[in-house]
């Protein structure tokens, strides 16, 4: 007998959290990413022209910082450093990058076989990219 009020506080508490789900207050990825990019311009107003505007447009631009990719495109799923002065990030499988499928016969796959999107470092400076 005693399950009866058990499943009556279980009720209870997802209907709580369902009600507190719902409405307006929920943000998609891509509302999240437009306020992100906008606080970020917003404080960094004497940005190169150039650069301010792809990552207004949630892009990357050739020499720019971590700190701008991060704001253009979010934080990377996976950095692999291949020496004290080049890296490659790897981003993840949410909006706005993509991943793919690896093949069923490969055992390990290649971080560039699942990951779409990535940024390669040259000195601190975005060198190259694709997504």
């Amino acid at each position: 007998m005693a399950i009866f009020p058990r499943n009556i506080c279980i009720m209870a508490i997802v209907g709580v959290l369902v009600a507190s789900c719902s409405g307006e207050s929920l943000k998609t990825d891509h509302t999240l990413a437009q306020e992100r990019v906008q606080s970020y311009l917003a404080a960094n107003s004497s940005l190169d022209p150039a650069i301010a505007r792809a990552i207004g447009r949630m892009e990357l631009h050739k020499g720019m910082t971590k700190e701008q990719i991060i704001t253009a495109w979010g934080r990377p799923a996976y950095v692999q450093r291949y020496s004290s002065r080049t890296e490659q990030w790897f981003f993840g499988c949410g909006w706005p990058h993509s991943c793919e499928t690896p093949d069923e016969d490969t055992d390990f796959p290649l971080l560039d076989e699942i990951f779409n999107s990535r940024a390669i470092f040259s000195d601190g400076k975005l060198s190259e990219w694709t997504s």
